[in-house]
């Protein structure tokens, strides 16, 4: 057999439920894969479908994981918070299953990119929170949305010495935006790697030397997204071949 040269990166898919059995649809951006493929690596999608002894086998052959954005956001009732009017919870189904798979991959320090609602739920798996809704939690910060659905964009603030200012090598970028939602507390383990000029989290990743993860809150596979943006993937790949690279020295 062949020995495989890219790394396997894993994708978690949407789920949209149908109102009649089998016109439901799992579904992902094209933009992950081909990113994902442009950076050096093989993209594999996950269906939120699987069993978890069926989840680990497949995690234990992957060597990275995106957690993508998606059209919804976590269920408040599972952070403890009432319901509210602006969110708009994924199906139950998916929260589960996503849940799951970050936990496994946390787990297994497997180098992680987290995307939006990607990053939310890889802060909340791991201990932190979320502001329910910018404009009444934050009501005095800048918009991070185009209610019209326009496309927004605003600066982002690296933070010096983060690994995130080191993949850019700037100390700004611009950035698309399409969030109400954002990190409150950031989760034990990690820390703020951007900000939005009203101070708003826009970016976090680990503080430990030997696990990459890193989420952002913009979308860098977007065909909005600037050409700047490809370089989180490949930091992603590139952390994903130094694993596979440490676990076969150890092996």
């Amino acid at each position: 057999m062949p020995k495989q040269v890219r790394p396997l990166i894993g994708i978690n898919t949407d789920l949209v439920l149908g109102k009649m059995e089998g016109s439901g649809q799992i579904r992902v951006h094209v933009g992950y894969a081909e990113s994902v493929y442009a950076a050096g690596g093989l993209p594999i999608l996950i269906p939120p479908v699987l069993k978890k002894a069926e989840l680990e086998a497949l995690l234990d052959r992957l060597d990275g994981l995106v957690l993508v954005g998606g059209q919804g956001d976590l269920d408040p009732k599972r952070q403890g918070l009432p319901r509210h009017h602006a969110v708009q919870p994924i199906p139950a189904q998916l929260e589960e299953f996503d849940r799951l798979l970050c936990q496994l991959a946390v787990a297994r320090q497997l180098p992680i990119l987290g995307v939006a609602l990607g990053m939310h739920l890889l802060n909340v798996v791991c201990g932190g929170t979320l502001y329910m809704h910018l404009p009444e939690d934050l009501p005095r910060s800048l918009a991070h949305f185009d209610a019209t659905g326009a496309i927004h964009r605003h600066v982002v603030k690296l933070q010096p010495g983060s690994r995130l200012e080191v993949i850019y090598g700037e100390e700004e970028i611009l950035v698309n935006s399409y969030h109400h939602q954002a990190v409150k507390e950031v989760a034990p383990g990690f820390r703020v790697a951007a900000v939005a000029p009203d101070g708003v989290i826009e970016a976090i990743e680990t503080d430990c030397e030997e696990w990459w993860a890193l989420g952002v809150q913009w979308h860098p596979h977007s065909e909005t997204a600037s050409k700047l943006d490809l370089q989180v993937f490949e930091a992603l790949v590139q952390a994903s071949v130094k694993r596979e690279s440490a676990l076969a020295l150890a092996a």
